[in-house]
């Protein structure tokens, strides 16, 4: 059967493990326990006009690449796509499927099929061996899971009020907005393009002044968040409260400020990049939405800071 493509995690049929892209060294691919909703563990498997595949880490944006073409030439993680980050994905039964670096017969195998976590994957040439096949659980459509699919734009909506003028940015009078964005208005998961990690309403407190922070994904209703036009940018409205993604009533922006959930005070943020990573720039301001110092831990704060093009200030939105 032909693997279509899509968004998958891909687990080795011997040791149950999982294809997963370190967080501590994005170069390492490695066998993992499973992490379900761990951007690490999703890859975007595209197929090319050659009918071979690319496998595209979803947190990392990394290319899944043969540093070699030789028995025991480990599979790493690239940040640019080349010839050795082309695969043929071939059926091998029950289910099971080889995966071939391009135009070889060397195959991804992980090292003797251990389960212990970060056992190396490497490419190692065809056996019947186990260890050598792989199950491709589909997680979703590529098209249909990130938010550059644009059939999901919502229709004509009611005018919506523009919001207070207090220390969130993007404040002023009184007309509605249709602000549109890199990305269409629409409910998502926010996670963060260095860590994997999620955008995280803690707690699903809903006071005013609530931290949001870095957290492993859950794909709780605190991790959903609406994406609502405004005049100079979105209004992001936390699911699990109604609360919106700004600062502190009567706080100033500044580059260390930290993000919290509140009611009345509504930031606005301009949505720029592609589904790659999005930059969310605080409308008005020089700053942008940044996990600080891009940290995996969970409860990392997220703050303001200058824009300087970092994958802690990068952000892939994934429909919920």
């Amino acid at each position: 059967m032909t693997i279509r493509s899509g968004v998958y995690r891909i687990k080795n049929s011997k040791s149950g493990t999982y294809f997963d892209n370190s967080e501590k060294n994005r170069e390492v691919i490695h066998g993992w326990d499973s992490r379900p909703g761990s951007g690490n563990q999703e890859w975007e498997v595209r197929q090319q006009n050659d009918n071979s595949y690319t496998l595209r880490n979803v947190s990392s944006r990394r290319w899944a690449h043969a540093s070699g073409n030789r028995d025991g030439s480990r599979v790493k993680a690239e940040d640019t796509e080349r010839e050795a980050s082309h695969w043929d994905i071939c059926d091998a039964g029950d289910n099971n499927y080889h995966i071939y670096l391009k135009g070889t017969r060397e195959v991804i195998d992980l090292d003797m099929g251990k389960d212990e976590n970060g056992t190396s994957i490497n490419i190692w040439g065809k056996t019947d061996a186990r260890q050598q096949k792989w199950k491709f659980d589909k997680v979703r459509d590529i098209d249909g899971g990130h938010c550059d699919d644009r059939r999901d734009v919502p229709g004509p909506q009611q005018p919506l009020p523009q919001p207070g003028g207090g220390g969130g940015g993007g404040g002023g009078g009184g007309g509605a907005g249709r602000y549109q964005g890199a990305c269409p208005a629409g409910r998502y998961w926010i996670r963060n393009a260095h860590s994997g990690t999620a955008l995280d309403l803690s707690g699903s407190n809903s006071n005013d002044g609530a931290a949001v922070i870095g957290y492993q994904v859950t794909q709780g209703n605190n991790q959903q968040w609406e994406l609502e036009p405004g005049v100079q940018g979105y209004r992001i409205r936390n699911i699990a409260t109604g609360t919106h993604l700004s600062l502190r009533s009567g706080e100033r922006p500044d580059a260390g400020t930290l993000l919290t959930g509140n009611n009345s005070n509504t930031a606005e943020w301009d949505v720029q990049g592609t589904q790659d990573g999005y930059t969310l720039h605080l409308a008005g301001t020089n700053f942008v939405l940044d996990l600080a110092q891009g940290s995996a831990e969970n409860g990392a704060k997220i703050c303001l800071w200058t824009n300087n093009n970092q994958n802690n200030q990068r952000w892939l939105l994934i429909r919920a």
